[in-house]
């Protein structure tokens, strides 16, 4: 069992229940302007940036110029060469993220923040879903998030650490995010667009953009918890939905205050 939860409002909680779809926003769609973004840096290291420029040659099957070293090192002196490297890295990872698709969920329903502020200020529910049971045979392999002080570093001169210092920033947030205690899935669209011939995603208009749903097997889905002030009309709207022979099997619980500032589920 992977069962981790997706805070929902009202609306949310009634359409995935209804549609056994899960929307996956991009990236570049999230409310942390940091989000999957290392901090990039140059090191005034210029054997290093000689090293940089035969590269791009050697990649480009071009031959070095005459005067190249010369050109290099007055680029070198007003910075117009460090420039030129972190603006095209970022402008790669940037790239990146606007095609990269996001699922985030979280191991805890007991938060009152984040009932606050993803399930309506606790008139919404929560839907705990078994990850391990989305898609036939592999699940979903979903990676816990590191909260850290420090963006991931990505040194432009180390071509070596670039693709594992990325993939250590698309699994960082700030500690300011720490309350979320998130788990996550990085999808690129090539993997969607697979999954979408075996019917298992689709990509269709939402609200005027192009967007990615994965389809959720009725087995995956493994409870339902209302908040606080989840409304009387909404669980009845729930309860119905779960009538359906596939989703009979799911439990029902009820957010509750406790001694404490964490929330009890009965």
């Amino acid at each position: 069992m992977n069962v981790l939860y997706k805070y929902c409002d009202q609306k949310g909680i009634e359409i995935i229940l209804r549609t056994l779809e899960l929307k996956l926003p991009y990236i570049s769609q999230v409310n942390d302007p940091l989000e999957c973004l290392p901090f990039i840096y140059c090191p005034n290291d210029k054997f290093a940036m000689e090293a940089q420029c035969l590269r791009t040659f050697k990649r480009n099957n071009d031959r070095p110029p005459v005067g190249w070293k010369q050109k290099l090192d007055e680029q070198i002196r007003t910075g117009e060469f460090q420039k030129k490297l972190t603006d095209g890295l970022r402008e790669y990872i940037y790239d990146n993220i606007k095609k990269s698709i996001l699922l985030s969920v979280s191991q805890d329903a007991r938060s009152t923040v984040m009932w606050a502020h993803y399930a309506d200020k606790h008139k919404g529910a929560v839907i705990g879903i078994d990850f391990d049971r989305i898609l036939p045979k592999y699940g979903i392999k979903m990676n816990i998030v590191t909260y850290s002080e420090q963006r991931p570093k990505m040194n432009v001169l180390d071509d070596s650490e670039k693709e594992e210092k990325y993939r250590e920033t698309l699994v960082t947030k700030s500690t300011e995010w720490t309350y979320e205690q998130e788990f996550r899935v990085i999808f690129d669209g090539a993997y969607l667009m697979g999954l979408e011939q075996q019917g298992l995603a689709h990509l269709k208009d939402f609200k005027g953009k192009n967007t990615w749903f994965l389809r959720l097997n009725p087995v995956s889905i493994r409870e339902v918890i209302f908040g606080l002030y989840t409304d009387k009309s909404l669980k009845s709207v729930i309860r119905k939905l779960i009538e359906r022979q596939d989703l009979q099997h799911v439990k029902l619980r009820q957010a509750e205050e406790s001694e404490t500032y964490t929330l009890n589920l009965k």
